[in-house]
Order: structure tokens, then C-alpha cells, then sequence
């Protein structure tokens, strides 16, 4: 019964963080990250201190469990040692400021304590990733974890339509500063908002299809259940076209590319795995395809932006943004310049060619921010982990005869986030990366076969 009580602690403390989130500008002020990091902290700290009295609580255990957890924490060490390090390892900048006459303790970043922040979001991310997997490894509480990032983003979703429709130019309590002609619910950029809806719906797809699978699998099932698994899978597409809508009116193009490879990862993953299209699944097909179509008139906008001078600016901006940062790698390739230093030593790197602009904090593309924060071994660090954890999701839907929809959605998950951080940095905003961590938590512990127990099937 306490063990009971402990796992469904953990599991609504996990949904609170995830709810949350995205409160306000998807938490990416110092004041919001710093409490999402204390949350998690918190509890990861006390499900540490219930897990050594109550192994049950140790879910997943062996390599499978300590692999990632070692990696992550090689990359976090790695930072924590960028905001320090010998002085022979430091910074070409502190030799500048030391000749200018200033005091300098000196460290391979060229800002230790935004860097130190960053290991900070690092180590939240990962401990919710880890939390996503131990609890996440039962299959009610999978179901109820995937469930909830679907209700996260309907209730978002919602409420960035409601602003829409009432003309309202502001998000919660602050005066709307950016993107006025775009839905962005809660969050600032309407991009980060794409993500954050095109992962909830990626996971409603992929739970629709469980539910719709799960009815044909089962060989003698009462007409009434039926009927009612029918009915909540018809619920949870109906979401999922509603958080599409949202998700258009972002005008969002790589947003919606991003979503749409997702979703098509979802269903290819569902014919990979049983090697055919459900009599069910032609069903949910036709629902996302009449969706598609809807959400295509209702968002025209989306795909007839004209490339005025100021878009035409902002695409070419990002080639250059790109150019540049490829420059600052070449200088620190293997130490980086600092982990969310970006914005303070990306200064040295702005030319005539971006004229006008003070300040620049992001460079567009996550994978070359972190190559040119952190340094080259450290991306490839990052690729291998959350990559190997993907690639363990997907070759866990095969292996799984019971809950494989799970891994599928975790691999998606990864898909599109991995394609829309080519040219964006939606991954860097705190509640998408939580979603994220949730929902690959989630696949991670499903991939992994049981010995024994209730399940459902796919």
C-alpha cells in the first residue's frame, strides 16, 4: 500500500512539473527554470531516499538504466568543469581582460555562471527523463503519463485559441511583445509553441492507434468495451485536431513540417511493427487526413507568408547566424566558449553584415549552439546518448509484444524534435524539453520487455 502511495506521488508530482511548465513563457525566465530545477531536484532527491527502502521503486535497473544516466552525467561534469577549469584550458577572452587591468579568476567559459545555469537545466531535464522511466515503466502509469502530456497540450492549445478569438494581444499577464499575427499561447516564440503542440500530438496519434490495435488484437471482447475503446480513441483524435489547429495558426512552416514527420514517424513505426494497416488503423488514417485538410483551410496563412524584405532579412540572417557560428566552433572546437554563454561571446562574431542588431542570444540551430558552447565531443556525447536512447525505443517495438506504441512514440518524439532544431531552438525552452524528456522517458522504459504483470497491447 505505501509503495502504492509513493508511485502515485511520483507520478502526479511528474504531471504537476509537466502541467506547469509552460507557466509563464514556457519557463524560460531565470526565475521559472530555477524553480522547475528545485522541483525536480527535490524530486528526484526523494525518490532516491524512498528507492533505497523500497527497491520496487528501482524499476528499471541494470545497464539499461545506468548507461544513459553515466553519459548524462558525463556531459553535466563536463560543464561544471567549463565554468572552472586550469588556466591553461582557459579562455583566450580572460588574457584580454587580465591586459585591460581587471582581476579575473579565469575559466573555459567565457560566462561561469551562465554556464553553471545551463548544467543546472541539464541536470533538471535529465532528472526528469529518469523519473519518466522508472515510473513510466509500469504500463498504467505509461498510459496515464502519455495521457497527461495529450491533456497539457489540449489545455494550451485552448487556451492560445481562446486569445485568438477574443483578439486578446497578450500572454496571461504580460503584454504580447512578439509574433502579434501568430498563435503563441503561453510561450514568446511561435515556434517553440509548434514543438511543444506537435509533440502532444504525435503522442495522441500514437495512443489512438494503441487503443484501435488493442480492440482488433483481442479475439473475444464484450461489444460494449468496444464500443467504448472506439469511442476514447475518437476523443483523443478529436484533440489532436484541435491542438493541429493551434498548431497552424502559429504559421509555423517548420513547426508543422516538423509535427507532420512526426506523425507519419508514428504511423510507419505502427505498420514496421505488425506489418500491416489495422482494419482500425485506416480509420484514424482517414480522421488525420480529414483533419489535415481542415487545418489546411483554416490556416492558409501558414503556407501563403510572403517573403517580404523583413522575412527575406530573417532567412538570411539565419545563413548567416549559421556561417558564424560554424566560425566560433572553429576557434574552441573542443572546449567550446562556454555553455549558455552564446549571447556574450557571440558578440566577437558579428560583423557588418548583421548590422543593427545588439544583441543575439540563440543561434537558430541547437546542434551548432551546443558545438560552439560546449565543444564537439560534448555534442557528440549528447547525439549518442538521447540518439542510443531512441534507437533503443525503436528496436523495443519490435521486441515488445505488449505496449509498443510506447517506444513508437518516444523514436517520433525524437524525429521531430531532432529536424525541427536544424533551423530552430525550441528544444533550448524549458517546457518543451520537459515534454520532451517525459515522453522519451516514457518510450525508454516501455522498450524493455517485462516478466510479467498487466499490460495492454498496442
Amino acid at each position: 500500500m505505501i509503495t502504492i502511495l509513493i508511485d502515485r506521488f511520483m507520478l502526479f508530482s511528474l504531471l504537476l512539473i509537466l502541467a506547469l511548465a509552460p507557466l509563464p513563457l514556457g519557463s524560460n525566465r531565470p526565475a521559472s527554470w530555477s524553480l522547475v530545477a528545485l522541483a525536480v531536484g527535490g524530486l528526484v532527491i526523494a525518490w532516491g531516499l524512498l528507492a533505497s527502502v523500497r527497491p520496487t521503486l528501482f524499476r528499471l535497473q541494470g545497464r539499461d538504466a545506468l548507461w544513459p544516466a553515466l553519459l548524462w552525467g558525463v556531459v553535466i561534469a563536463w560543464l561544471l568543469f567549463q565554468a572552472s577549469g586550469p588556466q591553461f584550458l582557459w579562455h583566450p577572452l580572460w588574457d584580454l581582460a587580465a591586459g585591460l587591468g581587471e582581476p579575473t579568476r579565469g575559466a573555459i567559459s567565457v560566462a561561469p555562471f551562465d554556464t553553471g545555469t545551463s548544467a543546472m537545466r541539464m541536470m533538471a531535464y535529465g532528472g526528469i527523463f529518469w523519473l519518466a522511466v522508472q515510473t513510466g515503466r509500469d504500463s498504467d502509469n505509461a498510459h496515464a503519463l502519455s495521457l497527461g502530456v495529450l491533456l497539457v497540450g489540449l489545455f494550451y492549445a485552448l487556451y492560445g485559441l481562446a486569445n485568438e478569438m477574443l483578439g486578446t494581444d497578450s500572454i496571461l499577464w504580460f503584454e504580447k511583445w512578439a509574433y502579434l499575427d501568430a498563435l503563441t499561447s503561453t510561450f514568446v516564440n511561435r515556434n517553440s509553441f509548434a514543438t511543444f503542440a506537435g509533440l502532444s500530438m504525435v503522442t495522441g496519434l500514437g495512443m489512438a492507434l494503441r487503443v484501435l490495435r488493442r480492440d482488433e488484437e483481442e479475439p473475444i471482447i464484450r461489444k460494449r468495451r468496444t464500443d467504448l475503446s472506439r469511442v476514447g480513441a475518437g476523443l483523443i483524435l478529436i484533440a489532436v485536431a484541435v491542438i493541429g489547429v493551434a498548431l497552424v495558426l502559429t504559421h509555423s512552416r517548420a513547426g508543422l513540417f516538423s509535427t507532420g514527420v512526426g506523425m507519419a514517424t508514428v504511423m510507419v513505426a505502427h505498420l514496421w511493427r505488425w506489418r500491416r494497416i489495422p482494419g482500425w488503423g485506416m480509420i484514424a488514417g482517414g480522421a488525420v487526413l480529414a483533419a489535415s485538410v481542415l487545418l489546411f483551410a483554416a490556416g492558409t496563412g501558414t503556407f501563403e507568408r510572403k517573403v517580404d524584405k523583413a522575412e527575406a532579412g530573417e532567412l538570411g540572417g539565419r545563413t548567416w547566424l549559421f556561417q558564424r557560428t560554424i566560425s566560433a566552433i572553429a576557434d574552441e572546437p573542443l572546449t567550446g566558449h562556454g555553455a549558455g554563454a552564446f549571447e556574450s561571446y557571440f558578440q566577437r562574431y558579428k560583423n557588418a553584415d548583421f548590422g543593427g542588431v545588439y544583441s543575439i542570444s540563440k543561434a537558430h540551430n541547437s546542434y551548432l549552439e551546443f558545438a560552439a558552447d560546449a565543444g564537439i565531443p560534448a555534442l557528440i556525447l549528447v547525439v549518442v546518448v538521447i540518439g542510443g536512447i531512441a534507437l533503443s525505443s525503436l528496436a523495443g517495438m519490435r521486441k515488445r509484444k505488449q505496449d509498443a506504441s510506447y517506444p513508437a512514440i518516444g523514436f517520433a518524439a525524437t524525429a521531430l524534435v531532432a529536424l525541427h532544431s536544424l533551423v530552430d531552438f525550441s528544444l533550448q525552452i524549458p517546457a518543451v524539453a520537459i515534454m520532451y524528456a517525459t515522453i522519451l522517458g516514457i518510450g525508454y522504459a516501455q522498450a524493455f520487455p517485462t516478466g510479467g504483470g498487466r499490460h495492454n497491447r498496442l
